[in-house]
């Protein structure tokens, strides 16, 4: 297995984990027709999503710095 496939992999487990929390949450907001909630289900998604960028970037450097 290569670097590119542990990095595949990392991705593809973090999107699972992104979308059983806070994409389920909004649906279920979404679901209720409940605008406020679907509006603060949205931002926690869009939230962890850029909390996984800045990770898989401080990861990214950490490995150049090792190399």
């Amino acid at each position: 297995m290569g670097k590119n496939d542990n990095v595949e992999n990392w991705a593809v487990l973090r999107a699972q984990q992104i979308l059983m929390r806070e994409g389920m949450d909004l649906a279920v907001s979404a679901r209720d027709a409940n605008t406020g909630a679907v509006r603060a289900k949205g931002k926690l998604l869009a939230m962890a999503i850029a909390a996984s960028l800045m990770e898989a970037s401080a990861a990214s450097v950490r490995a150049e710095a090792a190399s």
